[in-house]
């Protein structure tokens, strides 16, 4: 596996937060029809979801902007693997707790698994050197660069 991997890896997980944050902040109730949940119209409960999707939309962009800007990979790695793990973490919890799981919340689960997964391999491979290839992270003295 190469830089290239952690690349698309990264852009893939990007893109997936900031899609469903997309769907989830701005069209919510057909967001979630799409997983055969009903929102009901009432405005505190459209207020948190557009305020997680909004979250999730913005993790999304700098997880995404991991791929492209170097010096953010890490840290776009860490934001991708604990908000996917997370996320897969939490569907295993609503089953042990509530029941089954609806078959798209289900395929939803696997595929935020196997991205967080991805995420920590981003942020753990070794480079083909035998050095690290983990970036440092960006600081305040980096924006003048």
């Amino acid at each position: 596996m190469t830089r290239h991997m952690s690349r698309w890896l990264l852009a893939a997980t990007g893109l997936t937060l900031a899609v469903v944050g997309s769907g989830v902040a701005f069209v919510p109730q057909p967001f979630y029809a799409g997983y055969g949940i009903t929102l009901a119209d009432g405005a505190p409960l459209l207020g948190e979801l557009r305020a997680s999707g909004l979250t999730l939309l913005t993790w999304g962009a700098l997880v995404g902007a991991g791929a492209v800007m170097s010096r953010l990979a890490a840290t776009s790695a860490l934001v991708g693997s604990v908000t996917m793990l997370a996320h897969a973490a939490g569907r295993v919890l609503s089953w042990a707790s509530d029941g089954g799981l609806a078959p798209g919340l289900a395929a939803a689960g696997a595929v935020e698994l196997a991205l967080g997964v991805a995420c920590v391999w981003v942020l753990t491979r070794p480079q083909a050197d035998g050095g690290s290839e983990r970036p440092r992270p960006a600081t305040v003295h980096d924006a003048g660069r």
